[in-house]
């Protein structure tokens, strides 16, 4: 039986598993992402002969954006000192097995579509909430790309006066509910984790900050649906953890704004979304 491998690469980790085609996770490794270029692709070979095993059908490879997925390229990352990176290339010539390169962002709506809440859908997207937000979008099993960047949902504008956001656009929707946004909300030393367990303790600030925090996702949330009309929206990254405390403020900004009923809003139930979405890169 031929089995996936994924990768998931991140600023900090490098996440790789062994994955049967049903979703099932074989085997897995962690392992720190490396400084330069050339220590971080050979960490991610490392990391891919810890669970290679057997015949593998095909690699998938999950990376931070810009990227270019048809060229399998890595462009220019913010948190990784890649420019223009033949990744994918590098990957298949070393281990002689189909591979693929998309934005983990895009991986993990894939994984929802395929092994979580959206396999039972057509058209799910997926939103990430963490250091950013990230999104993506899949049409029957496959990845809605556009030209090359579709879907890149954190720098939606919902407020054109607000702050500077990295990418040079202001009032991004990331400026405002990632982590970022809600030490800002907050206090500038305080990570969300400590908001989180801050609000959950009675707060009142940190409370105000999610609630905050959940509004400006609601008025996201609101454009992505105009825009797209999902059959499904599934929340993933840390800060999706909070769900619990934001999503009074998001949905009633849901049920305020939006003209027609919304559709589903889940947070993900994956333990391991990253390296699932970058295997099941196959399948697309």
């Amino acid at each position: 039986m031929t089995n996936l491998i994924g990768v998931d690469l991140g600023g900090t980790n490098i996440k790789t598993a062994l994955v049967s085609k049903t979703g099932k996770i074989l085997k897995n490794y962690e392992t720190a992402t490396g400084k330069t270029t050339n220590e971080i692709i050979n960490n991610i070979i490392s990391a891919i002969n810890k669970v290679k095993e057997g015949k593998i059908w095909g690699i998938g490879i999950g990376s931070p954006g810009p990227i270019d997925h048809k060229k399998g390229t890595i462009t220019k990352p913010v948190n990784l000192p890649f420019r223009n990176v033949k990744l994918k290339n590098i990957i298949q010539n070393k281990f002689k097995v189909k591979t693929f390169l998309d934005n983990d962002a895009n991986c993990f709506a894939l994984a929802e579509a395929t092994f979580g809440q959206g396999k039972k859908y057509e058209n799910v997207i997926g939103i990430t909430l963490g250091t950013g937000v990230g999104g993506g979008l899949v049409i029957n099993k496959k990845i809605f790309h556009g030209r090359n960047n579709a879907a890149e949902l954190g720098h939606i504008t919902i407020n054109h006066k607000g702050s500077k956001s990295k990418c040079k656009n202001h009032g991004c929707i990331e400026t405002h509910i990632a982590a970022r946004g809600i030490t800002k909300l907050f206090d500038k030393k305080a990570e969300p984790k400590q908001v989180c367990e801050l609000a959950k303790q009675g707060n009142k600030k940190a409370k105000k900050t999610f609630e905050e925090m959940g509004s400006y996702l609601g008025i996201g949330i609101v454009n992505i649906m105009y825009a797209f009309d999902p059959d499904i929206i599934v929340l993933g990254g840390k800060i999706s953890n909070a769900q619990k405390i934001f999503s009074k403020s998001m949905n009633r900004e849901i049920k305020t704004r939006y003209f027609s009923k919304p559709c589903p809003i889940k947070k993900s139930k994956l333990k391991e979304p990253g390296v699932l979405g970058a295997a099941a890169l196959n399948f697309n």
